[in-house]
C-alpha cells in the first residue's frame, strides 16, 4: 500500500458538497426500493429489459471474477501438506474476505475484553457515565448484511436494478471502502462534524483504514459492496444489542473529573519528582563512594610510602647522627660505652648485649627526646587539679601513736666537758687496720646500690610556673621506724655513756607541700619521726619538723630536687647546735653562694617532666667565715689513701649542684678546724647530711663526714679510732623508713 500522501492525492475531493451527492448515491443503491429509509418509496420507473439483463450480466461477471481471485489467493496460500498457510496473502484493498472479517472481528473482541480486564474499576464509572448521557450511542456497522431498524443482524446479499427490482443473490465477499480521516480534517473541517442522515439522525463516518495508496492501473468494480460504521442511537431497552457492540468496539474512556485529574497530576509529578531525587541521590551516593575508595587507597598508599620512609629515616639517622656519650646531667651518671671485642666476650655474649646497651643509652638528642616523652607520658599518669603523680600510687592507712610509750620518753642531755679521746693519740698513719666487732649477729645481704637514684614511692608534682615542685610520696610506718629506732640503740650500746649520741630523721619536702587532697593518702612524717623519737633508749632525738615548718615560705627545699636547700639545713643545725651546746654564728657571718639553673634529681624521677625544666631551680648555699682556716682531706671508704682538698666545689652544676658540698658521697671527709675544744663530731648520714656539715666548723675541733650506705670498715672500731665524742645520724626520714638502708646501717656496726 502506498504512503498516505499518495492516498491523498489520488482521493481528492473539491468539496464537502460532493461528497454528501456521492454518499446519498451510494445509500440509495443499498436501500430497498434505491430510496433512503425513511422516506415514502416511489414507484421505480419502467426499465428495458435489455438494460436489466446487461445489469445481471454484469453481476454475474463480477462473481465469477471475485470467485476466481478467492480460489487463486487460496491456492497460493495453502499447503498441500498442512492447513496452515505458508505465505501470509497480502490483503487487497478492493476485496475483504469472510474470514478476515471474523479474524479483525476476533483481535477486536479479545482487545476489548484485555482493556475491560485491566480497567475493571472504571467500568462502574463508564457505566454511570453512559446512563446520566442524554443522548447514549454506540458505534454498530452498517451495511447490507444488517438491518439498522431494529438492530438485529440479518444477512442480506441482493442487487437491485435501476427499475427498483430487487434479485437476491448469493452471499458476497464484502468490500470495505476505507477513507482516511485526515482527508476531512485537511480539507474541510466542518465536513468532519455532519455527516448523513439516516432514520433522521446524522451519521458519523468513522475511518478506521490505514492509509494506503490505490493502486493507479486498479479497475473499478461494477458493483461493491461496502461496510461502513455509522453511530445512531440505541434505546435502554435494547440492552443486549447495546453489550453485544461493545465487545466489538472497544469502549471510551469516560472524561476524569478536573479535581481527580488535578489530585492525580498533581501525585504523578510529585511521584516523578521524588523518583528523579532518589535516582539522583543513589548516583551521588555511588559517585561519593567510588571517590571514598579511590581516596581510601590513595591514603593507604601514602601512609604506607611515609611509614617506610619514617622507619628507614629513623634507621638511617640513629646510624649516622652523632650519639651521646660521657656524664649526663639530668641522671647524675655516665653513658654507657662501646664494648672492647674480644673472643671470651663474644661466646658469652658480653660483647653483643654491650653493643644493645651502647645504643639504646646513647639515642641522639637524648635530652629532647626524654622531654617529648615525658609530655606524652603525664597524659597517662593521675591528674588532680594541678597536681599530676608519676608511678603507680597507693594510699595507706593512717597509723595512730602509742601514747603510753611516748609517755616514757625520756629526756638524754648532751655532756659537753673536756675528754681525752683517741684522737689526740692518733697517729696520721691512717691504714691503721680498725677491729670488728665480736659480736654474734651477721651481717645482712643489701642491694648494692642504696643511692637516693633508687627513689622509694610515687613522684607527685604540683603547682605551676614558678611554684611547680616535686616530690616524692611517703609510705613510712612505725614498724620501719622502730626497726631504725633499735639500730642506733645498739650504736648507743657499743659506744658507751662516753659518747653523745643524736638523732637527726630529717623530714622531706612532703611533709609540707603535699596538696591537701593527697596529705591524708600518705604517711604522715610527723607521726613517724614522733614514733622513732619513742624507740630510742639513750639517744638525743634532734628534732627538726616543728623548726622547719615555722620557715616554709622561705626557700628550704628545692622545687626540682628531693634535697633540701642550705637554708632549711641551717634551721636544723641550728636546733642541734642548742643540744650539743656548740658555738653557732647567725646566717649573716656566712659568704651566700649561688648556681642558677639547677635542675635537681626530681626532674628524671618525674620521667622529665617539662614543667621542672621549664622553671629550674637556683642553689643558694653558705660558706663559713672559717672557711680558709679548714683543713680538709678525703680518704676512701676503708678510711685510706687521704686526698687534701676543700669543704666547697663551686664548679658543681647542673643535677650535681647539691655536690658543692663535699663533692661525692664515696668518701670519708675529715675536716680539722682549727677549734680548740676537744671535741670530735662523726657523722653518719646520707646525702641530706652534707648540707648541714658547714654550720658546723665553729663547734667541734675535728669532723668526720661518713656515707652510711658506702662505708666498708667497723663503724664502732672507727668512731673509737678517730676519739669520737659526739656521733650525729643526719639520714632522710625515707632512709629512717626503708628497710634495706636500715640493714646497711646495721651491718656497718658489725662488719
Amino acid at each position: 500500500m502506498a504512503n498516505n500522501k499518495d492516498f491523498e492525492k489520488d482521493f481528492k475531493l473539491p468539496d464537502t458538497k460532493a461528497l454528501s451527492e456521492a454518499y446519498t448515491e451510494y445509500l440509495d443503491s443499498v436501500t430497498f426500493g434505491g430510496k433512503p429509509i425513511g422516506e415514502e418509496k416511489k414507484k421505480p420507473e419502467a426499465v428495458s429489459t435489455a438494460k436489466v439483463d446487461e445489469t445481471e450480466k454484469s453481476s454475474t461477471v463480477h462473481d465469477e471474477i471475485v470467485e476466481k481471485i478467492v480460489r487463486k489467493n487460496k491456492a497460493l496460500s495453502h499447503s498441500i501438506w498442512t492447513d496452515e498457510p505458508v505465505l501470509k496473502p497480502k490483503k487487497s484493498v478492493w476485496l475483504n474476505t469472510d474470514d478476515d472479517n471474523e479474524e479483525a472481528l476476533k483481535k477486536v473482541e479479545k482487545k476489548a475484553e484485555k482493556v475491560e480486564n485491566s480497567q475493571s474499576v472504571q467500568k462502574a464509572q463508564e457505566k454511570n457515565a453512559e446512563e446520566k448521557a442524554s443522548d447514549n450511542e454506540v458505534i454498530i456497522p452498517f451495511s447490507k448484511e444488517k438491518n439498522h431498524i431494529n438492530g438485529t443482524k440479518k444477512e442480506i446479499s441482493v442487487a437491485v436494478s435501476a427499475d427498483g427490482t430487487v434479485k437476491k443473490l448469493p452471499n458476497k465477499k464484502n468490500f470495505v471502502l476505507k477513507i482516511p480521516d485526515s482527508y476531512y480534517r485537511e480539507y474541510d473541517a466542518a465536513a468532519q462534524d455532519k455527516g448523513p442522515v439516516i432514520a433522521g439522525k446524522r451519521v458519523e463516518i468513522i475511518d478506521k483504514r490505514s492509509p494506503e495508496k490505490k493502486p493507479e492501473n486498479a479497475q473499478k468494480p461494477s458493483r461493491v459492496e461496502a461496510t461502513i460504521n455509522v453511530r445512531v442511537p440505541v434505546q435502554k431497552e435494547q440492552e443486549p444489542v447495546r453489550k453485544a457492540e461493545k465487545k466489538a468496539e472497544p469502549k471510551s474512556e469516560p472524561k476524569p473529573d478536573p479535581v481527580e485529574k488535578e489530585e492525580s497530576d498533581a501525585k504523578a509529578e510529585e511521584a516523578y519528582r521524588k523518583g528523579i531525587e532518589k535516582a539522583k541521590k543513589r548516583r551521588e551516593e555511588r559517585e561519593k563512594a567510588k571517590k571514598n575508595n579511590i581516596h581510601e587507597l590513595e591514603f593507604n598508599v601514602i601512609n604506607s610510602v611515609v611509614c617506610l620512609l619514617i622507619v628507614f629515616g629513623v634507621f638511617a639517622a640513629l646510624l649516622v647522627m652523632k650519639r651521646e656519650s660521657g656524664f649526663i646531667q639530668s641522671e647524675n651518671r655516665n653513658l654507657a660505652t662501646f664494648p672492647k671485642f674480644s673472643l671470651s666476650s663474644y661466646f658469652d655474649g658480653d660483647f653483643t648485649s654491650g653493643i644493645t646497651e651502647y645504643f639504646t643509652d646513647t639515642v641522639p638528642n637524648r635530652e629532647k627526646l626524654k622531654s617529648f616523652c615525658s609530655d606524652f607520658t603525664n597524659m597517662l599518669g593521675i591528674k588532680l587539679n594541678d597536681t599530676v603523680i608519676t608511678g603507680d600510687f597507693k594510699t595507706v592507712e593512717k597509723e595512730e601513736l602509742d601514747q603510753d610509750k611516748i609517755a616514757k620518753t625520756t629526756t638524754v642531755t648532751a655532756f659537753t666537758g673536756s675528754r681525752t679521746t683517741t684522737a689526740d693519740t692518733k697517729t696520721t698513719d691512717t691504714s691503721t687496720t680498725t677491729k670488728k666487732s665480736t659480736e654474734s649477729e651477721k651481717v645482712v645481704d643489701v642491694p648494692d646500690n642504696l643511692d637516693d637514684g633508687q627513689w622509694e614511692g610515687d613522684v607527685i608534682v604540683s603547682g605551676k610556673g614558678e611554684n611547680v615542685r616535686a616530690m616524692g610520696a611517703y609510705y613510712g610506718t612505725f614498724e620501719n621506724g622502730d626497726k631504725y629506732a633499735n639500730t642506733i640503740n645498739k650504736w648507743k650500746a657499743d659506744l658507751g655513756d662516753s659518747v653523745n649520741v643524736y638523732n637527726m630523721s630529717i623530714p622531706t619536702s612532703a611533709a609540707y607541700y603535699m596538696p591537701n587532697n593527697l596529705k591524708d593518702a600518705v604517711s604522715d612524717q610527723k607521726d613517724n619521726i614522733d614514733n622513732i623519737a619513742a624507740g630510742l633508749n639513750g639517744i638525743i632525738n634532734t628534732d627538726v619538723y616543728d623548726a622547719l615548718a615555722e620557715h616554709t615560705k622561705e626557700y628550704i627545699y628545692s622545687r626540682t630536687d628531693h634535697h633540701w636547700q642550705p637554708l632549711g639545713a641551717y634551721y636544723a643545725a641550728q636546733v642541734f647546735a642548742d643540744q650539743s651546746g656548740i658555738d653557732f654564728p647567725d646566717l649573716d657571718t656566712y659568704d651566700k653562694w649561688e648556681i642558677d639553673g639547677f635542675v635537681g634529681t626530681m626532674y628524671a624521677y618525674s620521667n622529665y617532666n617539662s614543667e621542672l625544666k621549664k622553671y629550674p631551680d637556683k642553689f643558694i648555699y653558705y660558706k663559713p667565715d672559717n672557711n680558709d682556716d679548714l683543713t680538709v682531706k678525703y680518704y676512701d671508704t676503708e678510711f685510706k689513701n687521704p686526698v687534701e682538698s676543700t669543704l666547697f666545689f663551686d664548679y658543681a652544676e647542673g643535677v650535681n649542684c647539691y655536690s658543692a658540698i663535699l663533692n661525692v658521697d664515696q668518701e670519708i671527709a675529715e675536716i680539722d678546724t682549727g677549734v680548740d675544744n676537744g671535741r670530735v663530731l662523726v657523722v653518719f648520714k646520707d646525702s641530706f647530711g652534707n648540707a648541714l656539715i658547714p654550720f658546723f666548723t665553729h663547734g667541734f675541733s675535728k669532723i668526720y663526714v661518713c656515707d652510711f650506705r658506702y662505708f666498708d670498715i667497723n663503724a664502732i672500731d672507727f668512731c673509737k679510732e678517730v676519739g669520737c665524742t659526739d656521733l650525729l645520724f643526719a639520714i632522710s626520714l625515707t632512709s629512717c623508713s626503708t628497710p634495706s638502708k636500715v640493714d646497711c646501717l646495721n651491718n656497718i656496726r658489725i662488719q
